[in-house]
């Protein structure tokens, strides 16, 4: 789609950044005083720092998603009704991979009733963890335990996505946790996941 935004994988952003600088004049990649290092070294690390200390914050105000994400929680019986109606229809077993807010509704659906036909849950950049443990996620009070029915959970995260959360911690036992590392910074690495090879890896790893 020409109108889509182009999400670069972390070697080809590495690739572009270089052959800029080479435009510039810059000293090759590495050199104290090339372009990269500049610009990005200190000031990158510094600014990435802060936001982690704020990734709370982020989460619950500055992402666009967040909207979203409220308006599910306030009106989502619809969305679980859709997807266990469509899930009902399928011949088992069902993998259910869900982003971001799809996680959330997947996640919610799964633990509001049995989906027998479902055998495997897969969650990329999903914020399911964090509702839950602000008592936010409409299916289970914290810190009720998950429910028995709720199938094998891959969950997977990239560090610098500061809106995919891990649930290891949080459901022991139930859940695995995997990084994987796009090389985006955010928030281009909460879209980053479907560019990531290893991402595909994992599920396949994984299915039953």
């Amino acid at each position: 789609d020409a109108d889509s935004p182009l999400v670069p994988v972390g070697q080809t952003r590495d690739a572009v950044t270089d052959r800029i600088a080479e435009a510039l004049g810059a000293p090759p990649r590495g050199s104290e005083r090339g372009l990269r290092s500049c610009l990005l070294r200190s000031a990158g690390a510094m600014a990435a720092r802060a936001v982690e200390r704020r990734r709370r914050a982020l989460t619950e105000a500055a992402h666009p998603s967040a909207g979203d994400i409220l308006r599910y929680l306030s009106r989502g019986a619809a969305f679980r009704d859709g997807l266990r109606a469509l899930v009902a229809g399928l011949e088992p077993p069902v993998a259910l991979v869900g982003h971001s807010l799809g996680g959330i509704i997947a996640l919610d659906t799964l633990i509001s009733a049995p989906l027998p036909q479902v055998g495997l849950l897969v969650t990329a950049g999903s914020q399911g963890p964090f509702l839950y443990e602000s008592g936010s996620l409409p299916s289970l009070e914290h810190p009720a335990p998950l429910p028995s029915h709720v199938p094998t959970w891959l969950n997977l995260y990239d560090p610098r996505d500061l809106l995919g959360y891990v649930g290891a911690g949080l459901f022991p036992g139930r859940v695995t946790d995997v990084r994987v590392d796009s090389g985006q910074p955010f928030p281009a690495a909460h879209s980053a996941y479907w560019t990531n090879p290893a991402v595909y890896r994992h599920i396949v790893d994984h299915l039953p």
